[in-house]
């Protein structure tokens, strides 16, 4: 059965511009292209301040794009207005990163998770009660805390408000912006398996914006890796943790922890620093970094290769 897209990004810019006394902007995105299929998790990894966060508001048009294209269950969503969006913001949705700094403090549960619905045209207070009251059901809150505020709970339980109120208005597709970050490691498991769950329940479409490559393996199907605002490598899980193919996705899993002396002395430790996004390098973003680097790398800007069955690499010595 073939693969239905339900997100494309085309060749998706975001510049941001920076003060000083010539015309120069941050490249947080520069020619990003990935498709998302429908029913699938794609993992979005990469170092902080590779532009992950960028995609996922860029998708859910939070912010303009600066070039390229977004596309959404065939429509092309790019220069929507805000009231040409309103019919799609109920398909589409966010969980935040931070827990605690997405919900207003000053509403209790009950009403943070209503607002979604009063939205959308919910009116009568006792169907409202019955829905959040499921829904609280449905991400493991117990019914007494309806009443309560954010600060009253952990960073777990604050999570699960957040969850329960982006399910609020049954969407399609959820950005998860390292949702399980900010926890405890303690409570970071149930709040994947409960992700996970709610996927199977409602024929979810995520991508999960992680640079917990543990957390990603256990989550995703297909994964993209992002260097400086720029796909390097795109393949099944499979693919990427069983063949990587471009030195900075093989940089990336020799960073995860491994019990045992052999892991620790065959890891890949990258040498210098990131790049700025004002002053990016010439030719490959990585060349700067990579341990194959050659004369040619910092030149010529590498295509994505196809390795077969979907996995490209962005990289002159993969193939």
């Amino acid at each position: 059965m073939e693969k239905q897209v339900l997100v494309q990004i085309k060749n998706l810019k975001k510049y941001y511009p920076v003060s000083g006394g010539k015309k120069k902007a941050a490249k947080a995105l520069d020619g990003v292209t990935f498709d998302i299929y429908r029913g699938e998790t794609l993992g979005l990894v990469g170092e902080s301040g590779c532009g992950k966060t960028t995609v996922g508001r860029a998708i859910l048009r939070l912010i303009p794009v600066t070039e390229g294209e977004v596309w959404f269950d065939g429509q092309n969503i790019t220069q929507y207005s805000e009231k040409e969006m309103l019919p799609l913001r109920s398909r589409m949705q966010i969980i935040f990163q931070d827990p605690y700094g997405c919900l207003d403090p000053r509403k209790t549960v009950y009403d943070i998770i209503a607002a979604p619905l009063k939205l959308n045209g919910i009116k009568d207070k006792a169907l409202l009660k019955e829905k959040v009251w499921k829904l609280m059901e449905e991400v493991g809150l117990r019914e007494d805390y309806i009443d309560r505020y954010p600060h009253e709970f952990s960073g777990g339980q604050r999570q699960r408000i957040g969850i329960a109120r982006a399910l609020a208005i049954n969407p399609e597709f959820i950005v998860c912006d390292e949702p399980v970050s900010a926890l405890d490691v303690s409570v970071q498991a149930q709040v994947i398996n409960l992700i996970r769950k709610l996927q199977k329940e409602h024929g979810l479409t995520y991508l999960f914006i992680s640079h917990d490559l543990r957390v990603v393996k256990h989550l995703c199907d297909r994964i993209v890796v992002m260097y400086l605002g720029t796909v390097v490598e795109t393949g099944t899980k499979k693919d990427i943790y069983e063949n990587p193919c471009h030195p900075y996705t093989r940089a990336l899993l020799s960073a995860v922890p491994e019990i045992g002396s052999e892991a620790v002395k065959n890891r890949a430790i990258l040498q210098g620093d990131i790049p700025s996004p004002i002053d990016l390098p010439s030719g490959c973003r990585f060349h700067t970094r990579c341990p194959m680097a050659e004369e040619r790398c910092s030149r010529e800007t590498p295509p994505a290769v196809d390795l077969g069955n979907g996995h490209l690499c962005s990289c002159h010595y993969c193939g």
